[in-house]
């Protein structure tokens, strides 16, 4: 009885993590305000490859260190990676990513000047203290002007 509680919480939890509409923001944005990445367990290689891309052509970011480890269903189990801004900012992490977890991991830099004193963050993007939500509020609002625009 135990177990199959168990398993159709998990199946429910499952199930809303993968209805989730995707970021905006996620693999990776870039505008002259915000450089977000933003790396999750299902985070394809040719994802990857492009952030890479376009970290070195729309930002002077440099990755000094970028690993992924994959488990036998394709999706990343391990992440590390160590961004240097070029500017003052750096910083690393590694995560292991467990079935199920949803989460990003990544980092925003922010060239935006605002009074959000916050102007770079590395880690789980989906923690109150990344700062994300002022790029989503960003990206609505560039949302809006284009449309107001037509």
């Amino acid at each position: 009885m135990k177990k199959s509680i168990l398993t159709a919480v998990f199946t429910l939890f499952g199930i809303i993590a993968f209805a989730q509409e995707p970021k905006q923001w996620a693999p990776a944005y870039f505008s002259k305000d915000y450089v977000v990445v933003a790396i999750n367990a299902h985070t394809t290689d040719s994802e990857l490859l492009q952030i890479r891309k376009n970290i070195l052509k729309y930002s002077m970011i440099r990755f000094t260190n970028f690993d992924v480890i994959r488990s036998d269903d394709g999706s990343i189990y391990f992440l590390s990676m160590e961004v240097d801004c070029r500017d003052g900012y750096s910083g690393k992490i590694s995560h292991a990513f467990e079935p199920g977890d949803t989460t990003y991991y990544g980092f925003v830099r922010d060239y935006s000047l605002n009074t959000y004193k916050k102007p770079f963050f590395i880690g789980n993007l989906l923690s109150p203290y990344s700062g994300i939500n002022h790029v989503e509020e960003y990206i609505q609002a560039k949302k809006e002007e284009e449309t107001d625009d037509k």
